[in-house]
């Protein structure tokens, strides 16, 4: 059965689209969401948003509407640059993913763009097997931790030089390890992070920033580095600990929502 809550200035298209989250189909103005090993539906209609599939709970943590936006944003308006993404796009929400998934979401993405990601994506959870249905639609949950034990069962997903990094991540890792890292200074905890196979900083910070709450990770790609040295810098080349220190320094503890706005503005409007 439907249900509804009320969320002002939130918009779910930009939240759901950004690049933060990949698992989700869109028909009409609904999105079948996949997380969290539920598949729930979502639509917008003026200040309220219709589930169906999940308990509102859920929701208010998915969203994060535990937060206030206005305060948040207001501490990390600078510069020009970012107020003018966060006048665009003000609607937009950092969703807190599940670890493990995010983790397995973000180890795929390397040198790929969206789509691909996605495909990706669910061509690995269909390997699970683990079937999630919701009326006439059909999910799959990604795979636990221990259950792929060869590159040969993920043969099928196409996933390329990604598939080592896949196999080993979930033979040694799981979901509440990756949840204890939150106990830890943000440093430390991007630091166990990259001594997983296949973590790099960036996927580190995606992981920190989009499922364990460390809200100053500002992860750093290819687009992202482009964009601040074209616009804070003038286009000169700096060296990633450069730029790492100038974000936390320029946006501070919430410098993970400046790169969120950042991102999606220069992906909808590049600089360069």
């Amino acid at each position: 059965m439907t249900s509804r809550i009320r969320i002002e200035n939130f918009s779910l298209r930009d939240t759901l689209e950004c690049g933060q989250f990949f698992r989700f189909t869109k028909a009409m103005d609904t999105y079948i969401v996949h997380s969290s090993g539920k598949t729930f539906s979502l639509f917008k209609k003026g200040d309220f948003l219709f589930y169906d599939g999940v308990e509102e709970s859920f929701l208010r943590n998915f969203f994060r509407l535990e937060e206030n936006p206005d305060a948040i944003l207001m501490e990390i308006d600078h510069d020009p640059m970012i107020h003018q993404a966060i006048r665009k796009y003000r609607g937009l929400k950092l969703i807190r993913q599940d670890p493990w998934e995010c983790l397995l979401s973000f180890l795929c993405s390397s040198a790929k763009a969206i789509p691909h990601i996605r495909c990706i994506l669910e061509l690995l959870c269909k390997v699970s097997g683990k079937k999630i249905v919701l009326g006439n639609h059909l999910g799959y949950a990604f795979p636990e931790p221990r259950s792929i034990r060869s590159a040969l069962q993920l043969e099928p997903v196409g996933a390329g030089f990604r598939t080592d990094f896949l196999v080993e991540v979930i033979r040694c890792m799981d979901r509440n390890q990756l949840l204890s890292l939150k106990g830890l200074p943000y440093q430390e905890a991007k630091r166990r992070l990259t001594g997983l196979s296949g973590v790099g900083k960036k996927v580190a910070d995606c992981v920190l920033l989009y499922s364990l709450d460390f809200l100053e990770a500002f992860p750093i790609d290819t687009w992202i580095k482009r964009g601040l040295q074209k616009i804070y810098f003038g286009g000169k080349k700096i060296r990633d600990k450069e730029l790492e220190a100038f974000v936390s320094n320029h946006f501070g503890r919430y410098a993970g929502y400046a790169q969120l706005y950042l991102y999606h503005f220069w992906r909808n409007h590049p600089p360069f």
